[in-house]
């Protein structure tokens, strides 16, 4: 594997060495992909260091770390695989996962709905994932309870991801996926943006049914490795984990990851006492107003202004937010990986696709050691900080530099973000989860039709209350009239 030192600018590819100027255009060769008769595919890399370093004592008489006694590696953390998890949602699916860039076959099936394939691939593993019909597929990572990753074990990891419809996008009326989580806890929330009549069901036939009206959402615990099917007759979104240690991309309601209104599990209770360098960041291309709603209570949240270029950090209140600005921007949640006094460990492995010739602006934490990875289905010409670069199908390059960063492609292209703590050197990647998209879906446009979180510019807590008292000011008139009379 070779990299490309461009100033400040580190890029790696997959299988060649290129060195040169800012202009440099670079190629990387593959082999000719998995044939398929209609093709969906999905790419993705085990991150090369699953395992979790830790202060070695705590601060006396308190339970928070202490970084300065010393790092030491749990030895029960230390992973030596990722799991492929894989479902299909129609009958005759064939499935086969190979690795990059030999195209060496690692597993294939042949699925029908609603039946799973469980692949183990070694870390620092490049693979891609090949179906004659859409699937839905999530990476996982991470020993659970000291012991490695096995499907037919009662808990895994909690992903910290939005999950994809049946037709690949991630705002749907059919989900079908895989669940993983602890044996308690409710990590996942169906996110309702229209009215819908909900109905889930497992694997083992199991249901349960719900009514959400649009604009709430319903918590859930499913069980670890079940596939479950999601119907609805609205439109919903499905996400699990939140706001932690763990970072997340999250996709517009619009179709893609660059948009103008967005929904997102937050959380009521920011730090203040311990402050974490962590939050959700907003990135803009072009300057812009960005406006944050609790979703809960139906009230603004946050009013932000983001110039053209940066980016800007908020910790909104709310157990889920609805961001919406005047300008197309990028949301995400990072952790920045500064180890705090109380210890906070800051890790991601995160999902972003790129709809072709749109340039889509994110960004790598600062305190961390970064690895994007930018997956090409076809030969695809690529501009990263005006910097271009071309990717031959079925390759990828990776650019490790922190900070905001430009994307644009003229095809579909999926980026995987793996980062990590820079203190200490020996930081590594603890237990994840997180759903891969389909290349090909990526500028998916879902026909979905929102409800105002506010009307006449007021959130509709107002309104309510506004009703509330100019009935109570009519019923006070009606009163005083009653005793002239």
């Amino acid at each position: 594997m070779g990299m490309i030192v461009l100033g400040s600018f580190r890029i790696r590819f997959g299988d060649a060495i290129l060195l040169g100027s800012l202009a440099v255009l670079a190629s990387v060769m593959a082999a000719p992909s998995v044939y398929c008769a209609e093709e969906y595919v999905y790419y993705g890399v085990v991150p090369g260091r699953i395992h979790y370093a830790k202060p070695k004592a705590a601060h006396a008489g308190m339970s928070q770390y202490d970084p300065s006694s010393g790092w030491e590696i749990d030895p029960g953390s230390v992973a030596s695989i990722g799991l492929v998890s894989i479902v299909a949602s129609r009958d005759e699916t064939h499935v086969e996962v190979c690795t990059l860039p030999d195209k060496m076959v690692a597993s294939s099936a042949e699925l029908g709905a609603m039946e799973k394939l469980f692949v183990s691939l070694p870390n620092g593993s490049i693979f891609k994932v090949v179906s004659n019909h859409l699937v839905s597929v999530m990476l996982l990572g991470g020993n659970v309870g000291g012991k490695e990753l096995n499907p037919d074990a009662d808990e895994g990891p909690v992903p910290t991801t939005f999950f994809t419809a049946a037709d690949g996008g991630y705002v749907g009326e059919e989900f079908v996926f895989v669940a993983s989580q602890a044996l308690t806890g409710s990590p996942y929330r169906i996110l309702a943006l229209e009215d819908a009549e909900v109905t889930i069901t497992r694997e083992d036939d199991s249901m349960q049914s719900f009514r959400l009206g649009a604009n709430t959402y319903k918590e859930l615990q499913l069980a670890a490795f079940r596939a479950y099917k999601v119907e609805s007759t609205g439109h919903i979104m499905i996400q699990s984990g939140g706001p932690g240690s763990y970072s997340f991309f999250v996709p517009s309601v619009d179709g893609g990851f660059k948009g103008k209104r967005f929904y997102s599990v937050s959380t009521e209770v920011w730090s203040v006492a311990w402050p974490h360098d962590y939050g959700f960041r907003i990135s803009a291309a072009a300057d812009t107003e960005v406006t944050v709603w609790d979703v809960k209570y139906k009230r603004k949240a946050l009013e932000v202004e983001v110039k053209g270029g940066t980016g800007v950090s908020m910790k909104p209140k709310g157990e889920v937010i609805f961001v919406e600005s005047d300008e197309a921007v990028t949301l995400e949640f990072m952790h920045n990986g500064t180890v705090e006094t109380d210890f906070t460990y800051g890790a991601g492995v995160a999902y972003m696709g790129v709809r072709a010739n749109e340039e889509t602006s994110f960004f790598l934490p600062t305190n961390s050691s970064n690895e994007a990875y930018v997956f090409a289905q076809e030969d695809t010409l690529v501009r990263i900080d005006d910097v271009p670069m071309t990717i031959m199908a079925d390759s990828y390059l990776v650019f490790t530099v922190p900070g905001t960063h430009r994307i644009q492609a003229d095809k579909n292209v999926a980026v995987q973000v793996v980062h990590w703590a820079l203190v200490p050197e020996c930081q590594g990647i603890d237990s994840f989860g997180v759903v891969i998209p389909c290349v090909q879906k990526v500028s998916m446009v879902p026909p979905v039709t929102l409800t105002p979180l506010a009307g006449e510019g007021f959130p509709t807590t107002y309104a309510v209350m506004g009703l509330a008292v100019a009935a109570a000011g009519a019923t006070t008139i009606l009163l005083v009239m009653r005793r002239r009379k």
